[in-house]
C-alpha cells in the first residue's frame, strides 16, 4: 500500500513538474529553462537511488561476512553441531530482506518509467537505475548463497548429531547386555 502511494505521489509530482514546464515553454522561457524541475527532481531521484545502491551494498558486505561465519563454524568440530537454524527463521529474515529489495527495485523501475512517461529521458538515471539493479541482483544472488551455506550447514550439523545419538544408544544397549550377561552369570 504504501509503494502505490509513494509511486502516486511522485507520478502527481512528475506531471506537476510537465505541466509547469509546458506553462513555462508557453511564457516563452527558453526549453533548457523550462525543463528545470524535471531536471532537477530526476537529478534528486539519481542521488536517492545512489545512496540506496550504498545502503544495499552495505548490506550484501554483511551477507558476505555471515556467509564467512557459517562457513568458519561449519569447519569447527563443536560449531558444527551446535548452531543450527531447526525453526528456519535465518532463512526466513534473508528471504524477507530480498523480498523487500526485489520490492524497492520494482518501486524503482516504475518511478524511473514515470519520468520516461512523461517524456524526460535522463541518462544519470538510467544509469543509476542500472546499477540499482545490478546492486540487488547481487544482494540477492549472496543472499541466496548464505541460505544454501546455512542450509548444508544444517544438514551436516543434523547428521552429526544423530550420528552421536546412535553411537550414544549403542553404547547404552552394549552397557545393558554387558549388565544383564554379568546378572545372569551370577
Amino acid at each position: 500500500m504504501r509503494n502505490h502511494s509513494l509511486g502516486g505521489n511522485i507520478g502527481a509530482l512528475l506531471h506537476r513538474c510537465k505541466k509547469l514546464e509546458t506553462t513555462l515553454r508557453g511564457a516563452g522561457i527558453p526549453a533548457f529553462l523550462a525543463c528545470m524541475p524535471l531536471a532537477l527532481l530526476a537529478f534528486e531521484y539519481a542521488l536517492l537511488l545512489r545512496q540506496k545502491n550504498a545502503n544495499i551494498s552495505r548490506i550484501s558486505r554483511r551477507i558476505m561476512r555471515w556467509q564467512k561465519t557459517v562457513l568458519e563454524l561449519s569447519a569447527h568440530e563443536k560449531g558444527r553441531s551446535e548452531f543450527i537454524d531447526l525453526d528456519r527463521k535465518m532463512r526466513g529474515d534473508i528471504e524477507g530482506a530480498c523480498d523487500s529489495m526485489r520490492t524497492l527495485r520494482d518501486l524503482c523501475v516504475q518511478i524511473c518509467d514515470m519520468f520516461t512517461a512523461v517524456g524526460y529521458e535522463s541518462a544519470m538515471l538510467k544509469r543509476g537505475r542500472e546499477r540499482f539493479d545490478a546492486t540487488v541482483d547481487d544482494a540477492c544472488r549472496l543472499s541466496q548463497a548464505l541460505i544454501d551455506s546455512v542450509d548444508a550447514h544444517d544438514r551436516r550439523a543434523l547428521a552429526i548429531r544423530q550420528q552421536e545419538h546412535a553411537i550414544e544408544q549403542a553404547g547404552e544397549a552394549s552397557a545393558a547386555a554387558h549388565a544383564a550377561r554379568v546378572s545372569a552369570e551370577a
